[in-house]
């Protein structure tokens, strides 16, 4: 591993159990990370991306069927892991997670103080007292005053909660700290105060960042690089101005032709069809049947990644021979 990558994600694959049959969640994912760096995960809803945030930390529901593949942390192989070392060694020590929905997140009989502070308690054994006086650094380090630090959640507003959930993640001073979904159920406002103080963080504390949202537009704002998601696979990667001026995935650039944009008219297009079931994903490429450039071998021959330039890597035909 280099010595600057954090992260090396390599062939990760998770399966559920379901009634209907397994379901290919996340698909031979591979990707690296590099310290400081914000990787941004786009796709549609349904095509993997909290699932592989969940699988990355090691939260599985009981019908988790498979997982199998390879996560290296700052050079050390974590998936293989007992649960028992991974909840006191890594989980909420090196990487933690920011989850969907801050509402779910918090206890409503429990003041925001003691839920901040409570990680410090479990994982380090730290005496009540100094967790309280560190949770309330935390907060004040992401705009929560101390006066708020006794109250309840159903007393903040949505922008304050999501602030709260960002200050539980980083109470511990992870290294990695995984963003699913943080500003999904925020008005437009209070995402740009929250999308601003992630930034703020980033450069203060120096995080990594897994950013996970189907927000195209917020990516522009934290990202340095992007990998886009479908049916359970990463199907480009690239550095974040490479996805918005060279995309060169198919599903790609239909995502980004359905985003409006301020600089410049354009109509805006629809991606047509649906995404396929994860039980019985498509043979061959998985976006094919609702690929406008369709080639015969695109529905019968999974695609290598091309390499467009470097660090940038796309799943699709189109690119063989340039």
């Amino acid at each position: 591993m280099e010595n600057n990558n954090l992260l090396k994600v390599e062939n990760f694959t998770i399966s559920y159990r379901t009634r209907k049959g397994d379901v290919e969640a996340v698909n031979n994912v591979s990707f690296e990370l590099k310290k400081g760096e914000t990787l941004a995960i786009v796709g549609e809803s349904g095509c993997g991306k909290s699932s592989l945030a969940r699988g990355l930390i090691r939260l599985f529901p009981r019908n988790i069927k498979k997982v199998e593949g390879k996560v290296t942390l700052d050079g050390r192989e974590i998936l293989s892991l007992d649960e028992e070392t991974f909840r006191r060694e890594i989980r909420w020590q090196e990487m933690s997670m920011v989850f969907q929905g801050a509402m779910n997140s918090l206890n409503p009989v429990l003041k925001v103080i003691f839920q901040v502070a409570e990680p410090l308690m479990v994982h380090f054994g730290t005496d009540r007292e100094s967790a309280f006086k560190k949770a309330k650094e935390v907060l004040n380090l992401v705009g929560i005053s101390s006066a708020f630090a006794e109250r309840y959640p159903f007393e903040l507003s949505g922008g304050m909660k999501q602030r709260v959930v960002i200050a539980m993640a980083l109470i511990t001073n992870p290294k990695l700290l995984l963003l699913d979904e943080p500003t999904s159920a925020l008005d437009i406002i209070t995402q740009e105060n929250i999308m601003n103080l992630l930034k703020m963080l980033k450069k203060e504390l120096n995080l990594t960042y897994i950013f996970i949202t189907h927000d195209i537009a917020l990516t522009s704002e934290l990202a340095d690089r992007m990998a886009v998601m479908y049916a359970g696979e990463i199907v480009e990667i690239s550095p974040v101005e490479d996805f918005y001026n060279n995309p060169s995935h198919m599903y790609t650039r239909l995502l980004l032709d359905s985003v409006p944009t301020l600089r410049k008219d354009k109509s805006l297009k629809s991606i047509p069809g649906s995404p396929p079931s994860l039980i019985d994903p498509p043979s061959g490429c998985r976006f094919h049947p609702r690929c406008p450039a369709v080639m015969d071998i695109c529905k019968v021959k999974e695609p290598p990644f091309y390499k467009i330039k470097e660090g940038h890597f796309a799943k699709c035909y189109l690119n063989e021979g340039k």
